[in-house]
C-alpha cells in the first residue's frame, strides 16, 4: 500500500511538472502521534519520490537528508562536586530552546563541512578548534573555561541520545525503484509534546538542492493530558497532593505490614 502511494506522488510529481528536470514530494503516515497510558513508543514512516533526468546513474542523481526537529526546550544541567564527602551540585548551566528531539538521517555519510554550510544539524565539534557559542542561547552562570562549557555541552547530547532522543544515521532512508524513498523513524515514549517539523533535503552534487517541510504534532490525551496539564498550571497544589498521597500509601504500608507481623 504504502509504495502504491509513493508512486502515486512520484506519478503526479512527474506529470504536473514535467518541465522541471529535479522535483521533489514527501509525505507520512501520521499526521499527530497521541501519547496515552500506554503509549510505549511510535514509528512515524516518511515517505515520497524524487524526480531527475533518468539517463543519469544512481550515485550521480542525487541524496536524501531527512531532519525532525521537535519542540524547543530549556535543559539545565548540574555538575556534582565533593564536599567533606558530600556530593552537591557545585555548577550550573541551562540550555534554552534546545530542540526536544532531533533525528538526522541521510542516505549516504555527509561531510562536517557540509552540514556546517548548510546549517543542518546539531552544533558539534567536529574538525573546528572551537564551538561557536554563538549559536546557543546559554545561562553559564559562574562558568567561564572552554573544556567546562565543552564538558556540559557534551553531557547535553549524552543524555538526549541516551533518551533516544537525539540520533544521527546514514542507513535509514530505503530506495525503491531508483526514484522513490521511505523511512521509519522511531519516535520514543521520551519526546515532548509539541509541534515537529520533518525537513527533506535533496542533495546532488554536494549542493542542497530542492527543500520540503512539513509539520506533525505530539499531544497528550486522556488522563496523561490531564495530570500533565494540572502539573503545568498548578505545580504547588500538584506538589502538595503528591506529598500527601505517598504519605497515604506509606502509612497503609507501615499498617498492613503491622497487621502480618501480628498474625
Amino acid at each position: 500500500m504504502i509504495k502504491q502511494l509513493i508512486i502515486l506522488f512520484y506519478f503526479l510529481t512527474g506529470v504536473l511538472t514535467p518541465s522541471i528536470s529535479i522535483a521533489l514530494v514527501i509525505g507520512s503516515d501520521q499526521e499527530e502521534i497521541y501519547i496515552d497510558a500506554n503509549f510505549s513508543g511510535e514509528e512515524l514512516l516518511v515517505f515520497g519520490a524524487f524526480y531527475s533526468d533518468p539517463s543519469q546513474s544512481r550515485d550521480s542523481k542525487s541524496d536524501i537528508l531527512i531532519e525532525v526537529v521537535g519542540p524547543p526546550e530549556d535543559v539545565a544541567l548540574r555538575k556534582k562536586d565533593s564536599y567533606f564527602g558530600f556530593w552537591l551540585n557545585s555548577k550550573s548551566v541551562t540550555f534554552r530552546d534546545v530542540p526536544g528531539f532531533y533525528y538526522l538521517s541521510s542516505t549516504s555519510e555527509l561531510s562536517d563541512e557540509f552540514l556546517i554550510n548548510n546549517q543542518i544539524g546539531l552544533l558539534e565539534k567536529k574538525k573546528s578548534e572551537m564551538i561557536d557559542w554563538s549559536l546557543l542561547t546559554t545561562d553559564w552562570g559562574s562558568i567561564i573555561n572552554e573544556k567546562e562549557k565543552e564538558e556540559f555541552y557534551n553531557a547535553l547530547i549524552r543524555t538526549k541520545q541516551n533518551d533516544s532522543l537525539y540520533k544521527q544515521v546514514s542507513d535509514e532512508i530505503e530506495i525503491i525503484d531508483g526514484n522513490l524513498f521511505r523511512s521509519y523513524i522511531d519516535i520514543p515514549n521520551t519526546v515532548p509534546v509539541g509541534e515537529y517539523t520533518v525537513n527533506l533535503h535533496l542533495i546532488i552534487d554536494n549542493e542542497v538542492s530542492q527543500e520540503y517541510s512539513y509539520n506533525f504534532m505530539v499531544t497528550r490525551v486522556g488522563i496523561e493530558e490531564a495530570i500533565y496539564s494540572f502539573s503545568k498550571n498548578y505545580p504547588f497544589f500538584y506538589g502538595l497532593i503528591s506529598l500527601i498521597i505517598a504519605i497515604i500509601i506509606g502509612w497503609s504500608g507501615a499498617e498492613i505490614f503491622k497487621r502480618f507481623r501480628r498474625i
